[in-house]
């Protein structure tokens, strides 16, 4: 999943998360759960995140 800068800076805003990290390129979202890192990708940032919860839940259930 892809946000354009402007929609990031936005999310980052809306959000209530104890810590975020960053270095250039790179911003980590440290949740509860597990952290969302987030990576520059010409003017987008980017981030797996919605992928590996997917991978997470059909895991789970391949072992109920």
């Amino acid at each position: 999943m892809c946000l354009t800068a402007e929609a990031f800076a936005l999310f980052l805003n809306m959000i209530i998360v104890p810590e975020i990290t960053s270095e250039p390129g790179r911003i980590a979202v440290h949740a509860e759960i597990r952290d969302a890192h987030w990576v520059a990708v010409g003017d987008d940032w980017c981030t797996m995140a919605p992928q590996i919860d997917r991978m997470d839940r059909l895991a789970t259930l391949r072992t109920e």
